[in-house]
């Protein structure tokens, strides 16, 4: 049996945990449903809408002064965008800007990103495209990250649905939404590799984890999300691409260890096709290449990139130490210019004089972690999930340069 943690109330009472593997399917249902009440999840589909300048208000205070959100035309253009006239490589691509209010009609947090499908790359994948989440402080912490971070698929059910009753793509089994209608359904997130001084990487890859993502592994797929700024400063600059690990949360297929390389070539090129409606080829090209040229020498041993799993708590924080941002910058990234500025920084100073700085930093995280005792969790048989599955184990240990 798992440990029972108890709390010591007044005299002799005890605070009790609850097990969510007790709860009734309708029980969850009306809890969820409870506190979503008091917001509203809204699809902002013309740059006309009176929602649109406050979303991207929002987007560009999260991430305007990092470069990493396009400029307001750019947003403008895709949500005016019309979803059933293809790219020229023939993707469909639907941008999305989801706005979350209150009862009072407040904008609390902003969510876009684009849904893409393109059967020559491959006829029953769907990609999720979640580019950008931003809260506002007072709605941090609550229920509408989770909804902000799922709402895309019932989005995605529906273009697929309206995709085929236009005779525009195919769908493997159209009269079966329960299941996607036969189409695997993948959620993409791009996300910073982990470094000790940056709070948020941590806590935004936990938050990942928890939510059913992997990170494909970046030896083999050493991503840079394009350069976003004004082309005229591209120009005066450089480009500067930014060296992101890819997120994956494969739908219905949560636990599976690895990516087919076919699967993880259509994923590339379905994100690139939608950067190539805003940003300059030339500067798109080199980034894409150095993908598939990477996945086209795994190839030629292995028809699988693996796939890492984030870690979730106190007990798998070893996880992060694959996701270093030193240590993958060094080992797959190269000399660039976009990892440059890091390797050569304060953090080559810190590992210098502190060759267990990883390690003391992922205790920390631990330590904090484990500071927050759960009253709520899944399953009394250790090791299992809510739903009953087991969770498969990871070895805490060993060389994170060695891998199949």
């Amino acid at each position: 049996m798992m440990e029972v943690r108890t709390e010591r109330g007044v005299g002799a009472t005890e605070r009790v945990r609850l097990c969510l593997k007790d709860l009734f399917h309708h029980d969850v249902v009306e809890m969820i449903e409870r506190e979503t009440r008091k917001y509203s999840l809204w699809d902002v589909t013309s740059s006309s809408d009176a929602l649109f300048d406050g979303c991207w208000e929002l987007l560009w205070e999260g991430f305007g002064a990092s470069g990493e959100v396009e400029r307001r035309e750019v947003i403008a253009a895709s949500v005016d965008a019309d979803p059933f006239v293809p790219t020229k490589d023939g993707t469909f691509h639907r941008y999305f800007l989801l706005a979350a209010r209150d009862r009072d009609g407040r904008l609390l947090g902003v969510r876009d990103g684009s849904i893409l499908v393109n059967p020559a790359y491959d006829p029953s994948l769907c990609v999720i495209y979640l580019a950008h989440i931003y809260m506002r402080p007072e709605a941090r912490g609550s229920v509408l990250s989770y909804w902000l971070r799922i709402a895309p698929v019932e989005l995605a059910t529906q273009y697929l649905k309206d995709l085929h009753s236009r005779g525009l793509f195919e769908l493997p089994a159209p009269d079966q939404p329960g299941r996607y209608f036969g189409m695997r359904m993948n959620l993409a997130a791009e996300m910073e590799y982990y470094t000790p001084e940056e709070r948020q990487s941590w806590q935004r890859i936990l938050f990942y984890g928890r939510g059913g993502f992997d990170a494909i592994n970046p030896r083999h797929f050493p991503y840079r999300q394009p350069d976003f700024r004004d082309p005229a400063v591209i120009r005066e600059t450089g480009n500067r691409p930014v060296p992101f690990m890819v997120l994956l949360r494969r739908i219905g297929r949560e636990r599976q260890a690895t990516l087919p390389i076919a699967e993880a070539q259509a994923v590339m090129n379905l994100l690139y096709d939608d950067f190539a409606e805003h940003c300059s080829e030339e500067h798109l090209q080199n980034s894409l290449e150095v993908v598939m040229d990477r996945l086209e020498r795994r190839a030629r041993r292995k028809d699988f990139v693996e796939l890492l799993p984030l870690p979730t708590g106190p007990r798998d924080i070893h996880r992060f130490k694959r996701l270093f941002r030193y240590s993958v910058y060094k080992n797959y990234y190269g000399d660039a210019p976009d990892t440059r500025d890091y390797l050569r920084g304060p953090i080559a100073a810190r590992l210098k004089e502190n060759r267990h700085y990883l390690k003391e930093s992922l205790t920390e995280i631990g330590l904090e972690l484990e500071g927050r005792p759960h009253w709520v969790y899944g399953n009394r048989q250790q090791g299992f999930s809510w739903e009953g599955n087991p969770i498969p184990e990871t070895p805490s240990d060993g060389d994170e340069g060695q891998q199949p």
